[in-house]
């Protein structure tokens, strides 16, 4: 069993690149050796002679370790080639350090130089238990302090905070104790939202009514409506004529500088979509007038007004300000349109809220269109009476002017009528009864009655204007009142007319049977008898001639015109509204005089 060998079998040594590289080469000399300080090539030789010299010193412990089987060749070679390897590897880091080297630190230091620095030696005796309380002190002084710093610039910041709360609130009361509603926002329920839109409205212009009242940096309340908000508009009513803008509507008042607070915001969002609503409605109104002569042109709603002018509604932006480029008419006409469109559409929402205050119809399968309301009818009434009565009001007036410089009695006044509000709202309060009442007013048909005082006749005009059926229109009722002898006696009383020129030529010719019953009257030793009772001629026997005299009466736009036919000589004379007192002379007068 002595004689039997050992072998030891192991793998193949690896070669392992982590033992080669530079880093690890240096880390084993900092063990080995110490510091790169104690290293010195003077010092590398003498170990290099030492250990050669132990070689060749000791060949006993060589042959020995040949004989226990050492191989002391390969470990020489194997340090051989490791010192090899280590002083290429310091080569390479000593040219990579060049490299990397500033040109002036390379002329204040020669490369290859070492450098040392004296440091301190850190002490391996404990600290004493004195040192261990101040440093234990110091880390809780420096805790305190800090927690204390901390805890000052939470309250700094807890306090703008608070002081952000309460400007916010204080500024949502302000807006709650105004008389504006505050609710939750739809969809946040975290977020307040203010309503400035009205609830009637139409479901496209309520759910645009409402913003969101979201805190600024400074704790101020800022109104967010999203993108449903389009800027602030205004509805522009302008009298248009031949392209020019004749007048316009009252632009509403700006704010004062500076005064941007949060009711005045609201108060002018309100107002925008107030009058976008308001735009729209009109459209819709205007689809259902073209018998009417209202057109949708472009983004204008246009409808005539008096003569060749027209009133023109548009939707602009609040700042834009156009300049007249005449200015011949007030703007009270426009400004008075802007304003009733305005209360007719408030008056539309509070029927809208009656409507819904009642019962619910059945439900049934059929959808109900909703219809328009009457914004613009009303106004075509108001301007259609208005310009009727105007007209007949200046006809009468011409008449009783011209009927008054011929020296007959004459006279025209106006009764009543439902353009005169002013007597309406004397002595009313300033409440929502005072606005049913104008409003209810303004819906209505429109009337008035005058009466027209001839020589021997009463004449009473009454005269409705309506743009609804059945009417369409203005209609009008004459009633006569006369002496018995006259031939408008045999008239019927009352007379209904369709157009303004048809009743103007019947009183036209009432007229004239008057005036003639009259000179009839006024001349009764002249002999003057009416061929016919229905014609506004007398005629007499002239006893010189042996002819007849003849004496024709005729009323019209002009005013009066009388003319006559004796001995074979024609002759006239013509009173007008425009005549002096003193340079016509009376008509009896003339009679007499002209004819013999």
């Amino acid at each position: 069993m002595a004689d039997q060998l050992s072998v030891s079998l192991r793998a193949w040594p690896s070669n392992d690149k982590t033992t080669e590289s530079l880093p690890y080469l240096i880390t084993r000399i900092n063990e080995q050796r110490g510091s790169f300080r104690s290293v010195t090539e003077a010092g590398l030789q003498e170990e290099i002679r030492a250990a050669d010299a132990h070689e060749n010193e000791d060949p006993v412990d060589d042959a020995a370790a040949l004989e226990d089987g050492l191989d002391v060749k390969p470990k020489k070679e194997e340090l051989s080639v490791a010192r090899e390897e280590m002083i290429k590897q310091v080569g390479h880091a000593s040219k990579v350090a060049e490299a990397t080297v500033s040109p002036y630190v390379k002329q204040a230091v020669p490369f290859g130089s070492l450098g040392a620095e004296i440091m301190q030696a850190t002490s391996d005796a404990k600290p004493d238990e004195m040192s261990e309380d101040l440093v234990g002190l110091g880390w809780r002084m420096r805790s305190l302090t800090r927690s204390a710093d901390s805890l000052l610039t939470s309250a700094t910041r807890l306090e703008q905070e608070i002081e952000r709360e309460s400007t916010y609130w204080r500024q949502v009361l302000a807006v709650k104790e105004a008389g504006w509603p505050i609710c939750r926002l739809p969809g946040d329920r975290q977020a307040l939202a203010v309503r400035f839109g009205f609830a009637e409205a139409h479901p496209a212009f309520r759910d645009r009514g409402l913003a969101a009242l979201k805190r600024d940096a400074d704790g101020n309340v800022e109104l967010d409506g999203g993108q449903r908000w389009q800027g602030e508009k205004r509805l522009r009513v302008r009298v248009i004529k031949d392209g020019r803008a004749l007048a316009k509507c009252e632009k509403p008042p700006a704010p004062r500088d500076g005064d941007k607070s949060l009711t005045q915001q609201l108060l002018h969002a309100r107002n925008s979509l107030f009058d976008e609503e308001l735009y729209h409605e009109l459209n819709r109104e205007a689809r259902n007038l073209i018998s009417q002569e209202v057109r949708c042109m472009g983004a204008n709603v246009c409808f005539p007004y008096h003569g060749e002018s027209q009133i023109e509604i548009s939707l602009v932006d609040k700042a834009v300000d156009e300049p007249l480029e005449e200015s011949s008419e007030a703007s009270i006409i426009p400004t008075a349109i802007g304003m009733t469109l305005r209360l007719l559409l408030s008056h539309a929402h509070r029927q809208n809220l009656q409507r819904r205050s009642l019962s619910p119809p059945p439900i049934t399968d059929t959808l109900t269109a909703r219809p328009s309301y009457a914004l613009l009818r009303p106004i075509l009434e108001i301007i259609q009476h208005h310009s009727v009565r105007k007209a007949i009001q200046t006809d009468f007036n011409d008449l009783t002017i011209s009927l008054s410089r011929a020296g007959l009695a004459s006279s025209m006044e106006e009764i009543s009528s439902s353009l005169a509000l002013n007597r309406v709202l004397d002595g009313l309060p300033n409440d929502i009864s005072t606005a049913q009442t104008l409003v209810d007013r303004l819906i209505r048909a429109h009337h008035s009655k005058m009466t027209l005082s001839l020589p021997k006749t009463i004449l009473t005009l009454e005269v409705h204007t309506s743009v609804i059926p059945p009417t369409f229109g203005t209609s009008f009722q004459l009633t006569n009142i006369s002496a018995p002898e006259s031939a408008v006696a045999d008239m019927p009383h009352t007379l209904h007319f369709a157009s303004s020129e048809k009743l103007r030529k019947h009183v036209w010719y009432i007229a004239c049977l008057d005036i003639v019953m009259a000179l009839r009257l006024m001349a009764p030793g002249t002999r003057w008898t009416m061929p016919s009772r229905y014609q506004a001629e007398l005629q007499r026997k002239n006893e010189a001639s042996k002819q007849k005299d003849r004496l024709f009466v005729s009323v019209n736009q002009e005013g009066l015109k009388v003319t006559w036919i004796s001995n074979g000589q024609t002759g006239s004379q013509v009173w007008t509204s425009g005549s002096k007192l003193d340079e016509v002379p009376n008509l009896v007068e003339v009679v007499k005089e002209q004819i013999v």
